[in-house]
Parts: structure tokens; sequence; C-alpha cells
């Protein structure tokens, strides 16, 4: 059960814990409602529909979100031929849950049988004429009328009783109790019905002891027989007619029948079969013909469709990549600029630490390629390379001890971009490079270092492991996968 001021769930308690609204009352009105919906179904079950229909408008007058009252109540109205109501109740019940609402199946299931609604819709309008007849006495063409309705709907329980009421009235109670016995077949207890039925009963009782001759006259004139017939007593003789012709005998009968069947057969065989297969094959000849011609006329137009598609998708990948290439590097110039823009305004403030972080942002591998975009940079990175090399050179180091090599392995690039003199980010790049398990390019940087720095403390070391790729001698590094940096020979 939900509240409904703000829509939460509600506890055992009288308040919404959500808004605080006081819900004993909505809470008892809910439960009364379903109470009812309870005993509606309960009485559908039992065919007591007027009974159902009265209990299910008592729920929904209560609660008239009660989504499973008002779709019951539709189902009942339906079941009793009030299809009129059935769609309103239904109708009713989507504007309420839209989502999720057995009503929308119920709905569709009717909307598609397009012939059974017009022919309720029909029905309906009959009943009305019918019911027209009765308020101005024109009581045969009402039965008429009725009739039709029942032929038609015949679960329709306010026909069945108009009907035996203008039975009542002219007098025919057999044919009124058929009738309303009828409609105590759809709706069992329907109180209507059942005073009618009891009047009838009551009626034939009192009729059976006062007019008895009466009674069975009117039954034989229901049952079809004529009241003035004369009845044979046991003496009486039938004279037949003696205008009659002489039967053949049965050989003749059945040589006349074998006759007509050869004939028959003979007709079929040689007049009307040949002429039905000659036809039969020029329509399938045609047919083929017809068929062949669309089918080639199909494959060049496939084929042709085929090429220009590849041709067309051959375009759309070159441009997609062309695309794409230019999206990301102008997403690269974009993003150099705004840190270019950030370390010059940091330079201008005197916060070189700021200014140096920014510049260490910029790619310098792509999105430099405007004169002035590089000699401004060039010219900012000349003020503060040392201060550059130094941070590099820190972020790196701080990387490379926490183990994230690829971050090591990037700043210790851009701290030998600026000092190319600095043999300890060569180093302990070239260490990087081996804890992430490339070994060709640690390698590379160690023969570097033997190579460029044969005075640094790291050249005993870098020497052995450029030779043969030995262990770790400080064992400070540990093994994790990275991918794989740029070429040793781009940074210099």
């Amino acid at each position: 059960m939900i509240c409904y001021n703000c829509g939460s769930v509600l506890t055992n308690s009288d308040f919404c814990g959500n808004c605080g609204m006081d819900v004993s009352v909505y809470k008892r009105i809910v439960r009364l409602s379903n109470t009812y919906y309870n005993a509606g179904l309960t009485k559908a079950k039992n065919r007591d529909l007027s009974g159902a229909v009265d209990t299910l408008r008592r729920s929904v007058k209560l609660n008239k979100r009660n989504i499973d009252a008002r779709n019951l109540l539709g189902l009942v109205y339906f079941e009793m031929g009030e299809t009129v109501q059935a769609f309103s109740e239904w109708v009713m019940s989507t504007n309420i849950q839209p989502d999720n609402n057995p009503a929308d199946k119920y709905l569709l299931a009717i909307q598609q049988e397009k012939s059974k609604i017009d022919e309720l819709n029909r029905t309906i309008k009959k009943f009305n004429v019918a019911l027209n007849y009765a308020k101005h006495d024109t009581d045969d063409m009402a039965i008429i009328q009725l009739k039709k309705v029942l032929n038609q709907n015949p679960k329709l329980v306010k026909a069945s009783q108009l009907l035996c009421l203008l039975y009542m009235k002219q007098g025919q109670y057999e044919r009124a109790k058929r009738t309303i016995k009828k409609s105590l077949k759809v709706d069992k207890c329907n109180p209507l019905s059942i005073r009618y039925l009891r009047e009838i009963n009551e009626y034939a009782e009192e009729e059976k002891k006062t007019d008895p001759d009466g009674r069975m006259e009117r039954r034989r004139n229901l049952r079809g027989v004529l009241v003035d017939r004369e009845y044979l007593s046991g003496n009486d003789v039938i004279i037949p007619n003696n205008n009659f012709k002489e039967a053949v005998s049965g050989a003749q009968s059945i040589l006349h029948m074998v006759l007509g069947l050869l004939i028959g057969a003979a007709l079929i065989y040689f007049v009307v079969t040949p002429a039905r297969m000659s036809k039969v094959m020029e329509e399938k000849n045609e047919q083929a013909v017809e068929y062949k011609r669309e089918i080639a006329i199909k494959s060049s137009t496939y084929d042709s469709l085929e090429s220009e598609y590849t041709a067309l998708k051959k375009d759309y990948d070159i441009l997609a990549d062309e695309k794409g290439s230019a999206d990301k590097h102008q997403k690269t110039v974009d993003n150099n600029y705004k840190y270019l823009l950030a370390a010059v305004q940091a330079y201008l403030n005197n916060n070189t630490d700021k200014s140096v972080e920014s510049l260490n942002k910029i790619n310098t591998k792509d999105g430099m390629d405007m004169d002035n975009f590089r000699s401004v940079y060039d010219k900012l990175t000349k003020e503060l390379s040392s201060k550059m090399a130094s941070n590099a050179y820190d972020e790196g180091f701080s990387a490379y001890e926490n183990g994230d090599y690829d971050k090591a392995i990037s700043q210790f690039k851009k701290c030998i971009e600026v000092d190319k003199d600095n043999d300890d980010a060569y180093y302990y790049m070239a260490w990087a490079y081996k804890n992430s398990g490339d070994e060709k390019k640690a390698k590379d940087t160690f023969k570097k270092i033997v190579e460029k720095f044969p005075d640094s403390e790291h050249y005993s070391v870098s020497k052995t492991q450029a030779s043969d790729g030995g262990d770790s001698e400080d064992g400070g590094a540990d093994e994790n996968s990275g991918d794989e940096g740029e070429d040793l020979e781009d940074i210099e």
C-alpha cells in the first residue's frame, strides 16, 4: 500500500514515514475496497454477475485506483453483454495505470476483431430500437428485434429480460419462461430475472388450477398444433388419393444411376479435363516466364547495388578514418593550447611549479605544428627547463617506487627532453622498462648510458645489464606488465 500524498510505501504505522500524513482512514478505505473486490470475485466465479457488479462498483467507488476491481468489473459487464460499459471501465483503468495493466490486453484482443466489435455495436442499436418499440406498444416489432439481438449476442441479459416481459404481456408464459431461464444461465442470481420467473410460475400454478383446458390449448398453440383439428376415432378410415404413378423397379433405378454416372465420367474425362489441364499448363508456363524475368531483373539490380555498396563503404571507411584522425588531432591541439595558456598565466604570476606542471601535460608528439605555439613553448621551456626537469624526475622516481612503471617511463622521458645529460633519469627509466617486462628497451637504454655517460656512477651496472641483462643489483623493482613506450631515439 502506498501513500496517497507522496507515493511512498506505507508501514504498519498510521502515519506516513516519508511525509508524516495521517493515513489511518485511508488504510481502512483501501482495505474495505479490497474486501468488496474479494466478495465480487467470489460472486463472479459463482456466476452471480449482477451481485458481482454491485459489489465491485462499491469497491471502485471507495478506491478508484483499485485496478483489479475495475478490470474485473469490465469483465463482468462484458460477460453480461454490456460491452459499452465494459469498454468504459477498461479505458478508465488504462488511464489510471498506463503500464502493466491487463486491461490493455482486453482492449487489444477486442480491437483486433473488428467484425466482432461491429456486431456488438449493432446488437446494442437493435436493443435500443426494440426498447423504443416496446415503449410505443409495438410489441411484435420489439420481439422480432430482440430475437435478432439474442441470436447475435445471447449473453445480453437485458434483452432476455425485455423479451420475457413482452411474452408475459402477450400471455405466452411458456416462451417467457424459456427465455428467462436462458438469461439465468448467464447470471444465476439476477434479482429481476428471478422475480420474472417467480411470477411466471405463480401464474402457471394458478392457471393450472383454474383453467386447465385453456392452459393445454395454449401449450398446443406453442407447439404448432392446430386448435380446430378434428381428431380421428378408432373406426375412422383414411381414403388415400388415387392420383399416383407406378414407380420403376429397383433394377431399373440402379441401371439408370449407373448409366448417368458413366455418362458424367465420360464428359469429365474427354471434355472438361483436357481443357482444364491445358489452361493450367498455360498459366504455369506464363508464371514461370514471369518469375524468370523478375529473377533476372532482381539479380542484375542486386549486383549493381552490391558494387555500389562496396564502393560507398570503402569511401565511408576512408572518411571515417580521416575524420577520426582529424578529431583526435584537433582534440590534442585544443588541450595543448589550454595547457600552454595555463603555463603562461602561472609563469606571469610567478607560480613556476604550476607552470611547469602545465607544460609537462603538453603532448609534444602531436598538436605542435603551429609556429607561434612552438615558439612560445620553446621559450617558456627554456626559461623553466631546470624546474621542469626536476619536477619530471621527482614524479618519475615517485612512480617508480610505487611500481607505476608506465608513468615513471613517461616522466623520465620528459625529464630527458629538457635535461639530456641526466644520467639518473636514463638509469631509472631503464630499470622501469626492465621491471615492466620490456627487456629490449631496457637493454637499449642501458647501452645509451654506457655510450653517453662513461663517468656515471651507474656505468658498471648499466654495462652489465646491457651485455647480459642480469638481475637488478638493488632488487628494489617488481615485475609488472606495461605498454611498450616510445623508442629511446625519439626523446633525443
